[in-house]
């Protein structure tokens, strides 16, 4: 007996009142208006607002305040979307994260790259008040990222060591470290990489020497 899967979709799609590819275009609008409301908050943020309002960004995107209120909620669900977007947007989250700092090479080069090309509207948003704000509140979901990654590559290390490491492995692949390593150090963008991926390597390798290194109770 042959099973047609289509079918069976064409038929849950009679009963429902709905065909398929219907709803696939309804889920690609409803994104597409989200991703608009998302780039007109960066663009009225880059313009050096002090307060945010619904009201001026749904203008800007050009669509109703009801619309932003049904895609986000709230101001502050407008905000909390926003984080890891722009963080996607800048490059912070790589394409695929790597496991362990000796896999790393690849993400900070990926990351770096973006930083790099990031444009002018989205630098000015993100150093605007909110957007300290917004990365700010994006923190523990990027020190959540690269405290796995540490642990995977030194699993033995204190609590206290580990926490250390993932402090230092924020700010080495942060904007502000980036900066330093083009505009005041003239790095290209890969020996940028190449010194931050060797700076983890060697303070996760002497996070375990000193495990060998401490004495026995």
């Amino acid at each position: 007996m042959i099973h047609n899967s289509n079918v069976k979709t064409a038929d849950r799609g009679a009963r429902t009142g709905r065909r398929p590819y219907e709803s696939r275009l309804r889920t690609e609008q409803s994104e597409a208006t989200r991703e608009r409301i998302l780039e007109a908050l960066i663009r009225t943020m880059a313009n050096g607002v002090a307060t945010l309002s619904v009201p001026d960004v749904a203008r800007e995107a050009g669509v109703s305040i009801p619309t932003v209120y049904r895609h986000f909620g709230t101001k502050a669900g407008l905000l909390a979307a926003l984080g890891p977007y722009v963080m996607a947007k800048a490059g912070l989250l790589p394409t695929e994260a790597p496991r362990t700092v000796d896999e790393i090479d690849e993400s900070i080069l990926e990351v770096f790259r973006h930083l790099e090309a990031m444009d002018g509207t989205l630098r000015a948003a993100m150093a605007s008040r909110l957007g300290n704000e917004i990365r700010q509140a994006a923190m523990p979901m990027r020190r959540g990222l690269h405290r796995e990654v540490l642990q995977r590559s030194a699993p033995d290390v204190s609590s206290d060591e580990l926490e250390r490491l993932t402090d230092l492995s924020v700010a080495l692949l942060s904007s502000g470290a980036f900066r330093v390593y083009r505009d005041f150090l003239g790095l290209s963008v890969e020996e940028a990489a190449d010194r931050t991926a060797w700076a983890l390597r060697t303070l996760v390798r002497g996070a375990r020497a000193s495990l060998d290194t401490q004495p026995e109770l």
